[in-house]
């Protein structure tokens, strides 16, 4: 139960969980050695930031962005995401590894859609406790949009207009939902699902996203409140864990969790991008900035 949206330069998503995993707020650096299972390892890139889980010192992207504006997420596609074996034709990659592969090999959009042309998703894991986890993928700049799924034929890319991401079913389907909903605006809406479905969150993004004005960050969260997830109303224990949004110009990343709502802020600016190390900032403590 996750949500990605992308609007006037700016590009962030919801997690929704039963609870945190000990996700934190990262920047690596341009000399952070990259390492892939099956491709050469990278030495230098550009710097990235966002959110991940730290694991053994590798950074496990759930959303992020690089200096160049080009930014990307990971949300669950349970029952339809298609791992397949590594083929020597192809550049092989886990799934944990095409954020970090993409944003580091790609300026824009338009370099990304050529590079992942290429790609092939293998079902390697990074460890044993981290089991590959079925994922689809939404990659945008502030010229445009795409969505990426993983299936039996290979790697499918999606030109995403609405610039909105959620979970199963694919990409197609929620294509073709928005179509049966075409009359829904501010004063008549009567007919805007509001579960925690991924089709109803699909079309309630997209609404907001509509009719709402991005001129900031607090109006773009705002958007991705309309499908926060309250704890006791999705399934089981689950709730927003944390929202993002990345500001694609400015290179800042701004969040919220589930118990703090006080938008905070990182940006490049609070590490030395030449280094060869990552720079971590609890998403639970004041260490990083409140928004003034």
């Amino acid at each position: 139960m996750c949500t990605a949206i992308s609007q006037n330069g700016y590009f962030g998503r919801t997690l929704d969980l039963e609870g945190s995993r000990g996700e934190e707020a990262v920047i690596m650096p341009r000399r952070f050695p990259v390492r892939f299972l099956r491709e050469a390892d990278m030495a230098q890139h550009p710097a990235i930031i966002g959110c991940a889980l730290v694991n053994e010192g590798v950074p496990l992207w759930f959303d992020a962005l690089s200096e160049y504006g080009l930014a990307a997420a990971c949300l669950n596609f349970p029952e339809y995401a298609t791992y397949l074996e590594p083929k020597a034709d192809k550049i092989n990659l886990a799934s944990f590894e095409l954020i970090p592969f993409v944003l580091s090999k790609c300026r824009n959009l338009r370099e990304a859609e050529e590079l992942l042309k290429h790609c092939n998703i293998t079902p390697d894991s990074v460890s044993p406790a981290f089991p590959a986890t079925p994922l689809h993928w939404m990659i945008a700049d502030r010229e445009g949009c795409i969505a990426v799924e993983p299936t039996a034929g290979g790697l499918i890319i999606y030109n995403d207009p609405f610039g909105v991401l959620t979970n199963s079913p694919p990409f197609p389907v929620h294509r073709d939902n928005v179509m049966l909903h075409p009359k829904l605006t501010p004063s008549s809406a009567s007919g805007l699902p509001g579960d925690w479905s991924s089709e109803s969150r699909f079309l309630r993004a997209l609404f907001a996203k509509k009719y709402t004005a991005v001129s900031g960050v607090s109006d773009f969260f705002h958007i991705l409140d309309s499908v926060s997830v309250p704890l006791g109303c999705g399934k089981k224990d689950w709730r927003t864990v944390y929202t993002s949004c990345a500001d694609l110009d400015r290179g800042d990343y701004y969040f919220t969790t589930y118990e703090n709502r006080e938008i905070k802020k990182i940006s490049l600016d609070f590490a030395n991008v030449n280094s060869d190390s990552l720079a971590v900032f609890s998403m639970r403590e004041e260490k990083a900035m409140a928004l003034k």
